[in-house]
């Protein structure tokens, strides 16, 4: 099996909302998403009983991955044909003389042995987020988005910037789980994978913590910069961060490790892999 992998790439995506917009909007809508519903109702918290106390301006990374796979076989087929009627002896087709079986229910038929030559193409496309869980994420395609030239330097003013805990291996070795089924042949000519796209891409999201001090109770709501949409079971991540941003440990996929990408482990794999190096362009 050939599995060859496109030059690797790194994006992130351009705020469409900025942190004093969010802040407002989320403002206008805090006594609810930190009360909840009841809460608001029977609690009574006022506007100013919520105060926001950390805010975390981050980019958090999501990957992006299209696979295609070719392969070409053959495999042995008996077609049987239904004859006319009973009373056929034998069948001569092509110049080749073939016997003919009685059916139980007083009909006829041959049997033909052949090669199936065949050639599968295949195509799939994959998102995942930076915990490495399949997710959709295709309501970002649509947003604007910067090249990432250089990961050693790659730390935008004022924002964190989370490298994902799924690194490039992780990734790849799930979807050719999915998409590596056994094939039907006697005979594989050719196996091939392309990993035409292999993208890592960072979205914004602001995390503004609230503190509701009558109750003694903290919430993170999460707002995300693109689609304008808020979650009120938020997080703050900047102590959780521990990696280095690096290119290297990022896309992680060696000619040595190859093989174990493949499930199974007991097929050989070749892998001709693109350097990402875009500090050299």
């Amino acid at each position: 099996m050939d599995i060859y992998l496109a030059e690797e790439s790194a994006f992130h995506h351009i705020p469409q909302v900025t942190v004093e917009v969010a802040l407002d909007r989320l403002e206008q809508k805090k006594v609810q998403l930190v009360s909840g519903t009841l809460g608001a109702l029977f609690s009574r918290a006022k506007p100013e009983d919520i105060q926001l106390v950390s805010m975390e301006n981050r980019l958090e990374a999501y990957w992006q991955i299209s696979v295609h796979l070719h392969t070409v076989y053959e495999r042995k087929k008996t077609y049987t044909i239904s004859l006319s009627g009973p009373e056929i002896d034998h069948v001569t087709l092509l110049g080749q003389d073939l016997p003919v079986t009685s059916e139980t229910k007083g009909g006829a038929s041959l049997s033909i042995k052949g090669v199936e030559h065949c050639i599968e193409d295949n195509r799939h496309d994959f998102t995942f987020d930076g915990d490495g869980a399949e997710k959709d994420m295709s309501k970002y395609n649509s947003f604007p988005k910067t090249e990432v030239v250089d990961f050693a330097n790659f730390a935008p003013e004022g924002v964190l910037v989370i490298p994902p805990k799924a690194l490039a291996s992780t990734v790849v070795r799930s979807i050719l789980s999915k998409v590596i089924k056994p094939v039907d042949a006697q005979v594989i000519h050719e196996e091939r994978i392309d990993i035409e796209k292999l993208e890592i891409n960072f979205r914004p999201v602001y995390a503004m913590e609230y503190h509701w001090e009558a109750k003694n109770k903290k919430v993170v709501l999460e707002y995300d910069a693109l689609t304008g949409d808020f979650d009120s079971h938020g997080e703050k991540l900047g102590g959780q961060v521990k990696e280095i941003l690096s290119a290297d440990l990022i896309f992680d996929i060696s000619s040595v490790a190859a093989g174990a990408l493949v499930p199974g482990g007991g097929t050989v794999v070749k892998l001709a892999k693109a350097v990402y190096d875009h500090t050299k362009k």
